[in-house]
């Protein structure tokens, strides 16, 4: 494909002027503009029948494998609270926690814990900010925390971090998924959305919700898998 019929496709390069926090003048070191990635795939509305492949599983282990995990390789943004907390507990609840964030980010279109070029601390601050203060034995043993906290637990105001001080819960989250002018989900539906996704970012995995209770939530019952039967695609767990 030439440079030409990639420009038809796709459109030209969006460029987006590089500026310093602080106003200055860029040194020699920084390019004058960026460009945006262009988008090669299809828009979800756009797709008519779809057909998911997970092809990598070079991070799983079988259900008959009871050796202590003590990390995972799943991004940073993904990764729940026990792989820095409690190294060597590692089991299937990882799963549904890693699972709670793939369902916040595919139904709204963004990640639920943010950040720019985020360390394991700043998403632990996105977690305390979205699901509410760590179990205070984590608390106690969190190095990072005077960081991001002081020592009544509130936000510090003077935060070196990459991080708003202030707390947005799940459920402003969550109804900020969509489109701005069109709510996604009605108050009844985002409830228990909101129910079925705290009982999978329980922080402590034993109390964490598995498998089988997210099948059986209110909102994979109400929702969840009547959506699934109006395009007429199977539900998994029922033909097992």
């Amino acid at each position: 494909m030439s440079v030409e019929e990639l420009y038809q496709s796709f459109g030209l390069p969006r460029e987006t002027k590089v500026q310093r926090v602080d106003g200055a003048p860029l040194g020699p070191e920084a390019p004058s503009y960026s460009v945006m990635p262009v988008w090669l795939g299809d828009f979800c509305e756009d797709v008519s029948d779809p057909r998911i492949c997970i092809s990598d599983f070079g991070e799983a282990w079988l259900n008959t494998d009871t050796s202590p995990k003590d990390d995972l390789h799943t991004p940073v943004l993904y990764l729940p609270p026990e792989t820095t907390f409690e190294k060597g507990s590692l089991g299937f609840p990882a799963d549904i926690w890693t699972l709670a964030c793939s369902i916040h980010e595919i139904m709204g279109g963004r990640q639920l814990f943010e950040g720019f070029f985020s360390d394991k601390d700043d998403v632990i601050s996105e977690m305390i900010s979205t699901l509410g203060p760590l179990p205070q034995d984590w608390w106690q043993i969190w190095k990072a925390r005077e960081e991001f906290f002081t020592e009544d637990g509130s936000w510090r105001t003077d935060m070196k971090r990459c991080q708003a001080p202030r707390s947005m819960p799940l459920s402003e989250r969550i109804q900020g998924m969509g489109r701005k002018d069109d709510p996604e989900f009605s108050p009844e539906e985002a409830e228990s959305l909101e129910r079925m996704l705290r009982a999978m970012f329980e922080y402590k995995p034993e109390k964490r919700a598995t498998a089988k209770d997210v099948t059986a939530s209110d909102w994979m019952i109400r929702w969840g898998i009547p959506s699934l039967r109006t395009y007429n695609i199977p539900v998994p767990w029922e033909s097992s």
